[in-house]
């Protein structure tokens, strides 16, 4: 029985060993016979995985086909974040058939998601084991690498136009963008994902990445409200709540371009306030150098304040996902979403969203997310710096930027104990934190004891390097140092070392 083609175009026929055509040819001018002169057949293939839980990463060739399944792969963890990071993680036997097939710069695909690997590494235990380490980054990373882009500027656009902007040139396109606020703007970033996140910053919503049609939308809100719920005795492990009002602000001054302010609409007022929760007055800049409109500027600088003048309150769940389980499919969940929490001993019960997840593949079970506001890295653009403590008051003054960069350090908290560092003479302190509940510590004596990590940065002009200790009681011999120490490797295999001193 023939079956018309889809209206995208798509075969409906069920799958056979091979495609038969009837092709019926019309016509309005008799004089004219018309003809068929080409038939074009793409191969879209579905997902080799429909969902995270239980998938194994599959390796693509040069033309998006798939190469290998990696069956034996194992601690497959991909971590997402909201207009954040996007990265994947796994291990594979060395000694696997499918370890050729895995090459730098490859593709890799999760389920619906498409990654680029960026580190291989091969490592030799004391058992004599050898094992692949593999760090991918999201295909949207590829961003980065794009054709330097000139300053330009945007004149009461919305957000699509700018979008449109950055990814001319790219190969990607724009998607969907429900954001409806006009910016008028300088755009003065380099590179396509840069343009994209400063877009994001200034117009609000979600960024969200499709790497397998190469779309990049802005949505108000990216995810549902799933109606999942998280319980102890049914998918929860743990919890943990954290209320931090380190980064509070209840006055924030923002200076645009050229040093513009927005005090002639503002009562002359180069400052918003907000003392909904506290009365006391702690003061903040907010840089808002890319705005060229003082009444753009004066909403932006309102829509930061509501975020700033509140406690940060998240939840790290350690959780289960269940909608892998036959009869469970109604318990999906997903980065973005908004999920329900109830935990009778902390007298409990909110809905929030998943801001953050690190999803196990291969464990479901142990899957960590965090929710309502992640908890700050080390390194992470809301990190506030204190300045100055001004004249015994209680003011404080602090920067606070908005650009939301990758941190390229992994397990900087020490939430995962040493993995990723080389250690020697370091302790795990579970119980003392700065931006988590863990730290790591030295107990100081004669000679050396030093932590370090390998980072494989992206290609760009300047990078921050930021770190806190715990100084008290700390005194450092005739030739002791505290610092941080960096080796950079160039391109042409010259190394450079530098000292941070840090006390």
């Amino acid at each position: 029985m023939w079956q018309a083609v889809g209206t995208n175009g798509e075969l409906q026929s069920p799958n056979r060993e091979f495609i038969r055509f009837r092709i019926t040819l019309n016509t309005t001018d008799t004089k004219q016979t018309p003809r068929l002169l080409d038939i074009q057949l793409h191969d879209i293939p579905k997902s080799p995985y429909e969902r995270l839980g239980f998938a194994r990463p599959v390796v693509l060739d040069s033309n998006g086909s798939w190469e290998s399944v990696l069956e034996n792969a194992y601690d497959i963890i991909t971590t997402g974040e909201i207009n954040g990071a996007d990265t994947l993680d796994f291990k594979l036997p060395f000694n696997d058939g499918k370890r050729v097939s895995l090459d730098n710069e490859k593709q890799v695909q999760i389920a619906d998601e498409i990654y680029r690997i960026r580190t291989l590494t091969d490592e030799k235990a004391s058992d004599g084991s050898i094992l692949t380490s593999v760090y991918a980054e999201a295909a949207f990373y590829d961003l980065t690498y794009s054709a330097e882009k000139q300053p330009t500027e945007f004149n009461a656009a919305r957000a699509d136009e700018a979008l449109r902007y950055a990814l001319q040139g790219t190969g990607w396109s724009v998607g969907t963008v429900n954001v409806s606020t006009l910016r008028t703007w300088a755009c003065e970033e380099k590179n396509a994902l840069a343009i994209l996140r400063q877009v994001q910053n200034i117009h609000g919503g979600d960024l969200v990445f499709d790497s397998r049609n190469r779309l990049v939308s802005l949505l108000t809100f990216s995810g549902k409200d799933s109606g999942a719920l998280f319980a102890y005795k049914k998918n929860l492990t743990s919890i943990k709540r954290v209320v931090d009002t380190r980064s509070l602000v209840t006055r924030l001054y923002a200076y645009g371009r050229d040093g513009i302010t927005f005090s002639s609409i503002n009562d002359g007022k180069e400052y918003v306030e907000d003392y909904t929760y506290s009365s006391e007055v702690r003061v903040s800049t907010l840089d808002c150098s890319n705005f060229t409109n003082p009444y753009q500027m004066l909403e932006f600088a309102n829509m930061r304040l509501a975020e700033y003048a509140r406690p940060r309150v998240s939840y790290v769940l350690s959780a289960m996902d269940l909608s892998v389980l036959t009869g469970y499919e109604h318990e999906q969940w997903t980065l973005g979403d908004i999920v329900t929490v109830d935990d009778r001993d902390l007298n409990m019960t909110i809905k929030t969203r998943i801001i953050r997840r690190q999803y196990n593949l291969q464990e479901p079970w142990k899957t960590v997310l965090e929710l309502s506001s992640k908890l700050r890295e080390l390194g992470d653009s809301s990190t506030n710096v204190v300045a100055d403590q001004l004249d015994q008051s209680s003011v404080v003054q602090q920067e606070v930027k908005d650009m939301v960069p990758f941190n390229h350090l992994r397990n900087s908290r020490a939430d995962n104990g040493f993995a990723y560092w080389q250690n020697s003479g370091f302790e795990v302190d579970s119980e003392n934190g700065v931006s988590g509940t863990a730290s790591f510590k030295a107990t100081g004596v004669t000679g050396t004891k030093s932590i370090s990590q390998t980072v494989y940065p992206s290609s760009r002009r300047s990078y921050t390097i930021s770190a806190q200790i715990g100084s008290e009681n700390l005194q450092k011999g005739t030739n002791g140092q505290v610092g941080i120490e960096i080796e950079f490797e160039y391109e042409d295999g010259t190394t450079e070392t530098r000292f941070i001193d840090l006390f």
